[in-house]
């Protein structure tokens, strides 16, 4: 007979080793400068082209612009196509949990989490190979599949919902859909892949690192957190925290250090993902993340499992489906409330290294050392992530959902309006570590929160709905901070109005809790 509490112990080792590696989603922001160089063509002002030789050869593949300060709006254009993959992956990590957390509920946490880790580390492995004719080739044939899948859905749900006997027309219509498509999705690819030059790459990162992996964090993320919770009603903060601070702590392999390990004498340097990416390039950096997230995320799923029954704590509430949740005014709140959390931090992750690295730069220090704090600036947002989830969570069981709550936006509003107006390296590596916190915090909120005014026996369904409200903030997050940075030459407006969101989300705690049964939220 198994030990159940080596058996739930067994549960948060496979939880927080999945988590670790979901959480690498975080640290994007050092993908987009090496990026730039393999998608675009490179940057020369008029008078840099004019002084190239004279040969054909020697003027090709270049994108030539007035001035050095054109050259700076080419690149931040560039740099702002690149970073919506990170938004896509966001956007479909949300969405795709609304499925992942019923599959969840129904299946138990394994399966969604073994499909997660397929998705995820094969977009990351189709990113490595970016110029294989093949790869578009796939992505066509990937999306082609995608549209029979809509269209047969579609048709059976118009042509085949009155029951009785099939006409031939319907019977062998799913024939001809299929047919048509897959030979649409030929033409379009002899007559469109390799023509569109550097939009190839651009949407082929979208497909990838942007649309597949995010749908495999989405699919593994719920697994987790929903299990510890069930093994652990009493302590939901702190075991939500501890789950979901493995995710902030991903980040820490993309930081700035080239070396994990660096013993010289035992000769034995392991490189971190920036060293590998410094030693091999982002293309090979891509390969080996995507065969690390498929077998460290599939031996964390094996370890994963429901309790026998879920053990309700003392005054907990009724368990609500998923459609009765929708219908309670409690989630918009709480949604409006993940949204503007949410927001705040992941546009500053997003951006924090080359935001950082500008800002150092712009005060006299050398590029390569700027360049470097602000690789630095991202291991210290996600150590502090990864605190602020076990810390936030730790506390929330102690005071109570709602006073955390209100604390922790209160804070994360001073810090947005802070930081867009300081400039020395301390204070923004600080900033952003402060955000991390705060952020980390709400992540680890959340999940039990749900589970407190809804139950834990459908929180995968439940959070999942939620969590739709965290992926619309990685969109509009980019969005705000790409348009304050190309209208102002700065982010500031975009803190700005994130510091303005949190402030009002403080208030809706407060509604929140009014609006909710005094039994079922703790505090």
């Amino acid at each position: 007979m198994e030990n159940k509490d080596w058996t739930r112990w067994r549960v948060v080792i496979g939880a927080v080793l999945v988590m670790l590696i979901l959480g690498t989603v975080y640290g994007y922001s050092i993908f987009w400068q090496p990026l730039s160089s393999e998608v675009f063509p490179e940057i020369v002002t008029e008078a840099e082209y004019a002084a190239l030789s004279d040969t054909e050869e020697s003027r090709r593949g270049y994108r030539v612009v007035a001035d050095a300060a054109a050259a700076e709006r080419e690149r931040d254009r560039q740099q702002a196509y690149l970073k919506y993959a990170f938004s896509i992956c966001i956007l479909s990590f949300a969405l795709v949990m609304v499925f992942a957390g019923r599959l969840q509920d129904l299946k138990g946490p394994r399966v969604p989490a073994l499909i997660g880790a397929c998705l995820m580390g094969g977009g990351f492995i189709l990113a490595g190979f970016l110029d294989a004719p093949i790869i578009f080739y796939l992505a066509h044939s990937a999306f082609a599949g995608g549209v029979v899948v809509v269209l047969l859905m579609v048709t059976h749900a118009f042509l085949r919902s009155g029951g009785g006997s099939e006409s031939l027309f319907v019977k062998y219509l799913p024939f001809g859909i299929v047919t048509g498509v897959a030979v649409a999705a030929v033409v379009l690819a002899d007559e469109y892949v390799g023509a569109l030059g550097e939009w190839d790459r651009v949407f082929l990162l979208w497909g990838t690192v942007g649309f597949l992996a995010g749908a495999g964090i989405g699919f593994a993320y719920v697994c987790p957190i929903a299990a510890l919770v069930k093994w652990f009603p009493h302590h939901k903060g702190l075991m939500s925290g501890i789950a979901v601070a493995g995710f902030g702590m991903g980040a820490y392999l993309f930081k700035g250090d080239p070396y994990i390990v660096n013993i010289e004498w035992l000769k034995i340097p392991i490189p971190g993902a920036q060293g590998f990416m410094e030693m091999y390039g982002i293309r090979s950096l891509f390969v080996a993340h995507g065969l690390v997230c498929m077998a460290g995320i599939g031996i964390g799923a094996m370890l994963l499992k429901n309790p026998p029954g879920v053990a309700p704590a003392p005054g907990a509430p009724a368990e609500s489906s998923w459609q009765e949740t929708l219908k309670h005014p409690a989630f918009y709140i709480m949604w409006l409330m993940f949204f503007s959390g949410a927001l705040a931090g992941l546009m500053v992750i997003g951006i924090v290294q080359p935001f950082v690295s500008e800002r150092i730069a712009a005060g006299g220090i050398e590029a390569a050392e700027a360049a470097a704090i602000g690789t630095a600036a991202v291991g210290y947002l996600a150590i502090f992530n990864a605190l602020g989830r076990i810390i936030w969570g730790l506390i929330s069981d102690r005071i109570g959902r709602t006073t955390t709550f209100v604390v922790l936006f209160l804070v994360q509003a001073g810090v947005m309006f802070m930081l867009g107006h300081v400039s020395g390296a301390f204070a923004l590596c600080a900033g952003a570590a402060l955000v991390g916190f705060n952020f980390g915090g709400c992540l680890a909120l959340f999940p039990p929160a749900t589970s407190d005014i809804f139950g834990a026996r459908n929180l995968g369904a439940n959070y999942g709905w939620l969590f739709t409200s965290y992926g619309f903030a990685g969109v509009f997050g980019i969005v705000a901070g790409n348009a304050a940075r190309l209208a102002t030459g700065s982010y500031t407006a975009a803190f700005m109005l994130a510091g303005v969101l949190c402030l009002i989300s403080a208030v809706l705690t407060l509604v929140l809790r009014a609006v909710t049964k005094p039994k079922s939220v703790a505090g």
